[in-house]
C-alpha cells in the first residue's frame, strides 16, 4: 500500500512518496556529544516533537561524530534508537563520510536517479542509502549558530552541511532558532540563499520571523517563516542519581531559598578570543562574584552554583565547571553551609532537575533559563546577545532579560533585586503560561 507525506502552504501541496515504510527524519545541527547541555537538550526535545508528530518515524543524526552508529535513549515511555550518520570535513576525501562524496553520489542520484544501476549502487551502499531515504531534514544549529559571531569557520561548515540537504533535493525544514546577527555580508548573503531553500523555518522569537521575512525579501511564501518557541520547553527532568544528599536536603528546605547561578565559562575567560569577545560592558569575573554575595547577603538564602557546559578536552575556554569551581573557591570561604556548587558530571535531564528545584535562577546561559523558566521557575537572563531577550518574550518574561553588553555594573544588581523580590508573582503567572507554550513547541511538526 502507498502511503503519502504530505505538506501544503497557501500557494502550494507537495507529497513526497514513501511506499510503505515509515517516515525518516534527519537532524542536524544537534548531537548529545558536545559538552554543551543546551544543544543535548535541543537534540532530545528535537527528537520528542518528531514522535510526538510520527510515533514510529526512524531519526537520523546527521553530521554528528565521527563514524556512523546509533544512540539510544529512554524517552516517552520507551526506548528510542536514533542512528548516526557524519558528514565529515577533513583532508582525508577518501573517508566514507566525507562532504566531498556527499556532493559526487547526490550529483550521480541527478544524473541516473530513475535509472537501475542507481538503485543496485544503492543496495550496496547503506550509508548512502539511508541518506536517500531521508524524507525531511529538520535543522537547528545549535538554537544560536546560524550566525558568524561565533566566527565564520563554525558558520560555514554549518551552512555546507544545510547546503548537501539541499543538493540532494531533501525538504530543509529549519526549527525554532536564533537568525543571525550578520557582522559580514557574505554571511548574511549566504543564510539568506539557505532560507531562500528551506520548505519551512521557524523562529524561537518573533522579531527573528520579520529579520528572516527581511533576509528573504521577495522569496516568501504564505506561511513559510513562522514563529515557534524553543524546543527546550519541553525536556523532561530526571532525579540524579549520585548527587550528594545535603545539596538536595537544602534545596528542598522549605525555611531556605534557593537561588540557582549559571555562571558561564565562555564569558568568564572572555569569550574565544579571551579578551571581551561579546563586548560586555561590565567585567563579568567581578560581576559573578558581586552577584553571589548579593544573594548570600539576604537572609534565608542559599546560592547554588549550576554549570551548563561541560566541554570536551582542549576547549577549556568554554567550561563552566571551572568557573563555578573558581567563584566557589573565591566566595565560598565565609559561606561553606550557604554556598554550593554542583560538582557530579550531570547530564541535561539531571541538570534541569536541580535547576527546577530553585526559587530563583540567574542564568549566563540561556539553555539554563529555559530550564528554569519551562519548570516555572522564576528566572532572570544575564544576555550576551540578542537571543536572550526574544526567548524569554515568547513567555511574556522580556523584561527579566539584562543585556551586559549595555548595561553597567550597578543596573545589572539592582535589576537582579527587583526580579528576586517579585519571584512568586511570575512564578505564578508562569504556570499559566508554559503549557501552552509547551503544547505549541509539541506541535510544531502538525502542519505536515
Amino acid at each position: 500500500m502507498e502511503v503519502m507525506f504530505r505538506w501544503s502552504d497557501s500557494k502550494a501541496h507537495k507529497e513526497i512518496e514513501r511506499g510503505d515504510r515509515g517516515i525518516k527524519v534527519g537532524l542536524l545541527g544537534a548531537s548529545f556529544d558536545t559538552g554543551n547541555l543546551g544543544v543535548s537538550t535541543l537534540a532530545e526535545s528535537s527528537i520528542k516533537a518528531v514522535l510526538h508528530r510520527w510515533p514510529d518515524a526512524e531519526i537520523i543524526f546527521l553530521g554528528s561524530g565521527y563514524v556512523a552508529g546509533e544512540q539510544r535513549l529512554f524517552l516517552m515511555g520507551r526506548e528510542v534508537c536514533i542512528k548516526t550518520l557524519p558528514i565529515r570535513f577533513c583532508k582525508n576525501i577518501f573517508m566514507p563520510h566525507h562532504f566531498l562524496k556527499y556532493v559526487f553520489y547526490g550529483l550521480f542520484s541527478k544524473v541516473l536517479r530513475k535509472s537501475q544501476l542507481w538503485h543496485k549502487f544503492l543496495s550496496r551502499n547503506q550509508y548512502f542509502k539511508t541518506f536517500y531515504e531521508i524524507d525531511i531534514v529538520a535543522d537547528i544549529t545549535g538554537g544560536d549558530s546560524f550566525s558568524d559571531i561565533y566566527g565564520m569557520r563554525r558558520f560555514f561548515f554549518g551552512l555546507l552541511n544545510k547546503w548537501v540537504a539541499v543538493f540532494w533535493g531533501k525538504r530543509l525544514i529549519m526549527l525554532p532558532q536564533t537568525y543571525g546577527p550578520f557582522r559580514k555580508p557574505i554571511a548574511k548573503k549566504m543564510a539568506g540563499y539557505i532560507l531562500k531553500r528551506c520548505d519551512l523555518v521557524y523562529s524561537r522569537d518573533r522579531a527573528g520571523v520579520e529579520y528572516v521575512k527581511g533576509l528573504l525579501k521577495d522569496n516568501v511564501n504564505g506561511d513559510k517563516v513562522k514563529f515557534a518557541p524553543d524546543v527546550g520547553f519541553i525536556l523532561d527532568a530526571h532525579r540524579p542519581g549520585d548527587l550528594k544528599g545535603d545539596l538536595l536536603l537544602k534545596m528542598n528546605d522549605t525555611n531556605t531559598i534557593a537561588v540557582g547561578f549559571n555562571v558561564s565559562g565562555l564569558l568568564f575567560n572572555g569569550g574565544y578570543s579571551r579578551n571581551n569577545m561579546f563586548g560586555l560592558k561590565t567585567d563579568y569575573r567581578n560581576l559573578v562574584h558581586r552577584i553571589v554575595e548579593l544573594f548570600l547577603a539576604k537572609e534565608g538564602v542559599i546560592v547554588v552554583l549550576v554549570p551548563h557546559v561541560y566541554p570536551p578536552a582542549g576547549y577549556e575556554v568554554e567550561s563552566d565547571p571551572a568557573a563555578c569551581r573558581s567563584v566557589y573557591e573565591a566566595v565560598g570561604e565565609n559561606y561553606r553551609d550557604r554556598l554550593f556548587l554542583v560538582d557530579s558530571k550531570l547530564n541535561h535531564n539531571q541538570i534541569k532537575y536541580i535547576i527546577g528545584l530553585c526559587d530563583f535562577f540567574v542564568g549566563s546561559r540561556m539553555h539554563s533559563c529555559i530550564a528554569a523558566i519551562s519548570q516555572c521557575v522564576a528566572s532572570a537572563g544575564l544576555a550576551y546577545s540578542d537571543k536572550f531577550r526574544g526567548v524569554f518574550e515568547s513567555v511574556g518574561m522580556e523584561d527579566y532579560v539584562v543585556d551586559m553588553r549595555y548595561a553597567g555594573d550597578e543596573e545589572i544588581p539592582a535589576f537582579l533585586e527587583k526580579a528576586f523580590e517579585f519571584r512568586k508573582v511570575t512564578a505564578a503567572r508562569l504556570k499559566e503560561v508554559v503549557p501552552q507554550v509547551q503544547r505549541r513547541v509539541e506541535s510544531i511538526f502538525d502542519i505536515f
